[in-house]
């Protein structure tokens, strides 16, 4: 395998190609050209746009680092300090837009391969890296692991941002559409209609004021409107319907049927009151077109998941880590990552490391700290190396 310090040249390669989820094909071609330039045995493009790179280990087990390549769309240029796709380093600092969040993760795997050498004590090691995590996170990872790949892993480490921390897990994340039904009436006379939208900010009020579930890792289960649209849109005229949708994160222990049975009992409460005429409820779900034209369909439902801490695999993990971040924790992500795949649904260990702060994700003038995508490299390398090594010294 060949050598080289390039970590910040590959991480300013990937800013440079703007990447929207369904627009990953530039940076993809990139990604692939730069793990056949580090020394991968094969590499490949699967038919969901999936770039991996694969190193045939000596022992009997499996690893995966995994990615995401496509990013949020910039926002307003004005609140930026750089161009968002010229990669600048300031202060030690990468900013440009999917810096943190995450092609300098990327970068660093992609660069650690660099630091393996010829050891006969490698695992078989997998490089994914994966289009429209932003839209459905988990829901291509599965495809090229379960169909592409047909592998079992034994480990996956992903590189989402962790302040170069261990993160053990993530609340689950749901995304629910509510239709609220009413009466419309001229706004004049609104004693003579059912008003859907007074019946929304009604629900909305109900359900905050309700006692969540709290998890003593993962925190309390949280509720977030974020969107409201109601039907017919006239100034002088009260609507028949709205829809609601809900950001709904909640934590390991809730099902999709406990979060469902949740709203419906409120749901039925203003049924009963004749607050609303009628409502349905439902878990959103979408279809979506890869950018190599391959065609999904996905559910916007994503599992909670936590790892012991005192399993082996994460205490051997943490100790490759601490060997470079001495003041590394463990702990868990705010936001939503492919691990409900790998952990929550088909309960492979799973743990995450990434330079960065999660803060900066989405942010204008998000960015990487140099030293952390140098540290990562060292990191994933040393993981690699060293995670399985007592199962082979039994």
């Amino acid at each position: 395998m060949s050598g080289g310090g390039k970590v910040v040249e590959f991480a300013s390669e990937l800013i440079r190609v703007k990447s929207l989820s369904g627009e990953e094909k530039e940076v993809a071609y990139t990604i692939r050209d730069l793990l056949s330039s580090v020394g991968v045995n094969k590499v490949f493009i699967d038919e969901y746009g999936s770039v991996v790179g694969m190193i045939k280990g000596g022992i009997d087990k499996v690893l995966v680092f995994e990615g995401h390549m496509d990013h949020v769309p910039e926002g307003d240029r004005s609140q930026w300090i750089i161009e968002p796709y010229k990669p600048t380093v300031i202060d030690g600092k990468l900013y440009g837009r999917g810096s943190v969040d995450m092609k300098g993760a990327i970068a660093s795997m992609i660069s650690s391969i660099t630091k393996l050498g010829e050891s006969k004590d490698l695992p078989t090691i997998y490089y994914v890296f994966v289009p429209f995590e932003e839209i459905s996170e988990g829901t291509v990872f599965k495809y090229t692991i379960d169909e592409s790949l047909k592998i079992k892993p034994d480990l996956v480490v992903l590189g989402e941002a962790t302040n170069l921390n261990l993160h053990i897990g993530q609340r689950g994340r749901t995304v629910l559409r509510i239709i609220l039904k009413g009466r419309s009436a001229h706004a004049s006379m609104p004693s003579n209609a059912v008003n859907p939208l007074i019946g929304t900010c009604t629900f909305i009020r109900r359900v905050s004021e309700t006692e969540f579930p709290v998890h003593d890792v993962l925190g309390q289960s949280t509720f977030s409107p974020t969107i409201i649209d109601c039907e017919p849109k006239s100034t002088p005229m009260i609507p028949d319907t709205c829809e609601l949708v809900i950001d709904y994160r909640f934590v390991v222990g809730e099902t999709k049927e406990d979060i469902l049975k949740r709203m419906q009992s409120i749901l039925e409460e203003l049924s009963k009151e004749g607050s609303i005429l009628g409502y349905s409820i439902g878990i959103n779900r979408g279809r979506a077109t890869m950018w190599t034209g391959k065609t999904i369909n996905y559910e916007d439902f994503y599992p909670a998941w936590i790892m012991d801490r005192d399993s082996l695999l994460i205490k051997k993990a943490y100790s490759a880590l601490k060997k470079h971040v001495a003041e590394s924790i463990i702990g868990v992500w705010r936001f939503s990552t492919d691990g409900v795949y790998s952990a929550g649904m088909a309960s492979i260990p799973t743990i995450g490391i990434g330079p960065g702060d999660e803060n900066l994700a989405h942010m204008p003038n998000e960015y990487v700290p140099v030293k952390h995508l140098l540290l990562a490299e060292e990191i994933y390398a040393d993981i690699a190396k060293n995670v399985f090594k007592l199962d082979i010294d039994r």
